[in-house]
């Protein structure tokens, strides 16, 4: 073990982060006389959360410095490792204005100190990977790093929608870097209090650690905050010193081990010692100890990591395959050219159709008015899918779309007009969920969306269709349910409420009183709960002469066990398709559910949306036997 010894900064590096007004502001207050010094620091504990006295500022600097001084010695090579045990912390402290008890950002000066080496310098750096574990976000280094692809920032903290100190939303998972860096900074926000190891380890090893092992730094830099250690008086939250330690060797593996830890918060001095004494015995290779009996992952925690995933999942390669949705941003080459692409691909028999593949789709027109492709972002990635669905289906098959009554949105529902005629013979009701976004070889984007085929299949018999998207992303990825009898929730799906109530308003004011005398149910994803909720609440058994539920990887809906004569009709009637590897087939889950699941199919396809289109036949088939 080797001694680092302290410095303080110079007026230079700090002003590398800082501004320099901020600088002169400081020194000015530490010329106050007594008396005036701490009445502006009550004004600015109320305003600023910060506390002055007549040694801060040198305190700060020679924090600060004493991190510069630890990364140099790091980075070229003296030491391999190191710990930087310094106060005040940094990680708050934002360029113009200090927050936090944060004057100077210790880590972020450091940063920027290292990569502004020059060239041929032993400590010479060209990425860094600022890891933060703070309880709370560290607003400061985020925003100093904004716009610089060479600092990957990655902060877990919580967050409770913006409510938790610093109080912002700019810690949430959506904010992912300024335009020229996007997926530089990740935010890891949890939802609650409570989260303990198994939590920090679910986000490290399904989020973190792909990012950085794809960003692959020169150095990493922790601003290691121990206020979400178990036992600290305000942080709320259960990691040990072993979940520390843990997390810590996972970082070693990265930059050829060059790692410094530099303390950050904390307020209960037994708990932020027995923590920092884990993380230095495993920088010095003592072997790990063991986690917690019973360490596991929350559902809060599972549910926060897949939002991060999402909002990722554009910009790092090693995220995509661990997608159960497609990614919720726009992508980079989505721009209003590609939108005006008149391409459709067949692959599998399913249609993988361009994001628009009509220029006279309305939704592209319009956006291709606009002056940039940085204002196609700004719009929604649903809404655009669904603007151009419906501006594609009306040019081929004239669906018309249903008014946005009861919480619908624009175009989330379509209709054929042969809906209210006598001479129509089958009603095809079909709810599904948003396609998938993807991008080809060449990095355009398309959308596999096979239920467009259902689409053309209706309208090839003249059948009447209603047409409801529930607005969430099919899930991909096989999820183990260990509730088993209980559905699964995916981020980001409209209330169960919401898709209930829109399918009943949809049953009572268009279908109920259609003239049509056959019906037939084709669910797809979360549409095949919302169908299930339709005929548990609605007696139209009479009607309906067939369904076809083809699931994702989401549970099998359930016949409610009080309604016996609606299992007997559901078991006859209803074919339920699910991919080979759903935990149905995978894990035996649900299968003490008997007859409440309906006739349980293996699909021959693990796409969903493969199957979908192989059912169709089936449909046929299904429909020529009814009575």
């Amino acid at each position: 073990m080797h001694q680092i010894y302290s410095r303080e900064a110079t007026r230079a590096e700090i002003e590398l982060i800082h501004d320099s007004a901020l600088w002169d502001q400081y020194e000015a207050n530490m010329t106050l006389p007594l008396a005036q010094l701490k009445t502006l620091s009550h004004d600015l504990e109320l305003s600023s959360s910060l506390y002055l006295n007549h040694a801060s500022t040198f305190c700060a600097r020679l924090s600060c410095g004493s991190v510069v001084e630890m990364c140099s010695a790091v980075a070229s090579g003296r030491v391999h490792n190191g710990f930087a045990i310094v106060r005040p912390p940094g990680h708050h402290a934002e360029p113009g204005a200090g927050f936090g008890f944060c004057l100077y950002n210790n880590v972020a000066v450091s940063t920027r100190v290292l990569l502004d080496r020059p060239l041929g310098a032993p400590d010479r750096v060209e990425r860094v990977m600022i890891l933060d574990w703070d309880v709370h976000h560290g607003n400061g280094t985020q925003r100093a790093f904004w716009d610089n692809k060479q600092v990957l920032y990655i902060s877990l903290h919580r967050y409770e929608n913006g409510t938790f100190y610093p109080g912002t939303s700019f810690g949430n998972y959506d904010q992912v870097g300024g335009e020229s860096a996007r997926g530089t900074s990740v935010n890891v926000p949890w939802p609650c209090s409570g989260m303990d190891d198994g939590d920090y380890l679910h986000a490290f090893q399904h989020c973190i650690m792909p990012i950085a092992y794809e960003f692959a730094p020169d150095l990493v830099i922790v601003s290691a905050g121990f206020d979400a250690a178990q036992d600290d008086m305000l942080g709320g939250c259960l990691v040990s010193p072993a979940g520390y330690a843990h997390m810590t060797h996972q970082l070693m593996a990265l930059a050829q081990g060059n790692l410094v830890v530099a303390l950050e918060g904390g307020y209960t001095l037994d708990a932020i010692s027995r923590s920092a004494l884990a993380v230095v015995r495993t920088l010095l290779g003592d072997p790990l100890p063991p986690l917690p009996r019973g360490t596991a992952c929350s559902l809060a925690a599972a549910d926060t990591v897949r939002r991060v995933i999402r909002a990722q999942a554009p910009y790092w390669v090693s995220l995509r395959t661990a997608l159960e949705y497609g990614p919720s941003a726009v992508p980079n080459s989505l721009t209003a050219s590609t939108l005006n692409a008149a391409t459709t691909d067949a692959v599998h028999g399913a249609a993988l159709t361009h994001v628009t593949d009509s220029t006279t789709d309305a939704a592209a027109a319009q956006i291709s008015t606009t002056p940039s492709a940085a204002s196609v972002a700004c719009i929604p990635t649903p809404e655009l899918l669904l603007d151009a669905r419906a501006a594609r289906l009306w040019k081929r098959h004239q669906l018309l779309p249903i008014p946005t009554h009861a919480g619908l949105q624009r175009n989330q529902a379509l209709c054929s007009s042969s809906l209210m005629l006598p001479t129509t013979q089958t009603l095809v009701i079909f709810v599904h969920d948003l396609a998938n976004l993807h991008k080809d070889v060449q990095g355009a984007p398309y959308v596999a969306d096979s239920a467009d085929a259902l689409v053309q299949w209706a309208m090839e018999r003249n059948y009447a269709l209603m047409d409801l998207c529930t607005m969430v992303p099919l899930p991909l990825q096989t999820v183990r349910n260990h509730s088993h009898g209980k559905a699964l929730a995916y981020p980001d799906d409209p209330t169960p409420s919401a898709l209930n109530e829109q399918i009943q308003h949809i049953w009572d004011v268009y279908c109920a009183i259609s003239p049509v005398p056959k019906v037939f149910l084709v669910g797809l994803g979360t549409g095949c709960e919302v169908l299930m909720h339709l005929i548990t609440t609605r007696a139209i058994q009479s009607r309906v002469h067939g369904m076809v539920q083809v699931m994702g990887m989401n549970s099998i809906p359930l016949v409610p066990k009080a309604q016996r004569e609606l299992k007997s009709w559901y078991l006859k009637h209803a074919r339920v398709i699910c991919p080979p590897t759903h935990p149905y087939f995978a894990w035996n889950e649900q299968a003490s559910s008997g007859k409440r699941l309906g006739t349980v199919q293996r699909a021959h396809s693990p796409c969903p949306m493969e199957t979908l289109v192989q059912c169709l036949p089936n449909i046929d088939s299904m429909l020529s036997t009814s009575s």
